[in-house]
């Protein structure tokens, strides 16, 4: 018969930091997969939430100052590119304002913030005699007015030609 084995002190202790040591492996594997799990998902979450920015961006900036370049001027594209090279238009709890390109409000000569409008638009950009307005001046649609209006200024009368003729239906 063999003799019991009897366990040095040391022994003991290296047999449980080897134990201790396997947990503690097992352990890091498994926080180590979660780690990745996770960043995973922030990334798919990351993703979703720069679509959703683009998205409302594109809905709440984008889409009304496309429309007012339309509404402002024959050649909206053209419009938009010397638009953005001396303004940019920001939402500010809720209400479009324009800026200028280092991010400061646009103010009239007052001091007054120049509203997102398409009067105080036309008029603060082409005004004045620099190079900007010169450009503006020539893309921007001054006025809406049609002529149409003006006939019905005048009182238009027919002239008499004697009698009408009759064809049997009165």
């Amino acid at each position: 018969m063999p003799e019991p084995i009897e366990q040095t002190p040391e022994a003991l202790e290296i047999a449980t930091l080897r134990r201790v040591n396997a947990e503690l492996v097992t352990r890091h594997t498994k926080d180590k997969a979660l780690i990745e799990e996770l960043q995973a998902g922030t990334a798919t979450l990351q993703a979703k939430l720069t679509e959703t920015s683009e998205s409302l961006a594109q809905a709440t900036i984008s889409l009304p100052l496309q429309m007012m370049a339309e509404e402002l001027s024959t050649v909206p594209e053209l419009f938009l590119e010397q638009f953005s090279k001396h303004f940019k238009v920001d939402s500010v709890k809720g209400v479009l304002t324009l800026q200028t390109q280092d991010g400061k409000p646009a103010l009239d000569k007052d001091g007054n913030a120049i509203p997102f409008e398409r009067d105080a638009l036309t008029k603060l950009l082409t005004e004045g005699d620099d190079v900007r307005a010169q450009i503006f001046r020539k893309i921007t649609i001054g006025s809406r007015a049609s002529g149409g209006l003006s006939i019905s200024t005048h009182q238009r009368t027919i002239p008499a030609k004697g009698k009408m003729p009759q064809f049997g239906l009165r």
